[in-house]
């Protein structure tokens, strides 16, 4: 795994995305969905995103896979004591399928992704 200067912004990125995931589960005043299966699109994406993510600043990647498939489960069962949100077994899949598929796909050279974006960032500067 690439060594990255700025690993410090990267983790707060990632608890930033952490956060949002977090509020957008658990608002009362959830996001208007126009079509049939967006949300489960937005609850696939969203945990595909983190665990690409972080799949990319550990070096010990299971233990952010069972993470963060703790916390889809978690956040989507602790929407049965928020009043105006729903518990859906379907979103529960969808968060737990966004880890699994990022944490395959975000091994070998995907992992030097933000590596990448770094040198091209610094370069610049």
């Amino acid at each position: 795994m690439t060594e990255l200067r700025l690993i410090k912004l990267w983790h707060l990125i990632g608890a930033l995305m952490i956060v949002f995931i977090f509020y957008m589960t658990l608002t009362p005043n959830p996001v208007d969905l126009t079509w049939r299966w967006s949300d489960k699109l937005y609850h696939f994406s969203g945990y595909f995103g983190l665990m690409a993510w972080y799949a990319q600043l550990l070096k010990r990647r299971m233990i952010a896979v069972v993470l963060f498939v703790l916390m889809g489960i978690g956040l989507e069962s602790a929407q049965l004591l928020v009043s105006a949100r729903s518990f859906e077994w379907a979103d529960m899949v969808a968060n737990v399928l966004g880890v699994v598929v990022a944490a395959i796909l975000f091994r070998g050279v995907l992992t030097r992704l933000l590596a990448f974006f770094e040198i091209k960032l610094l370069s610049r500067i």
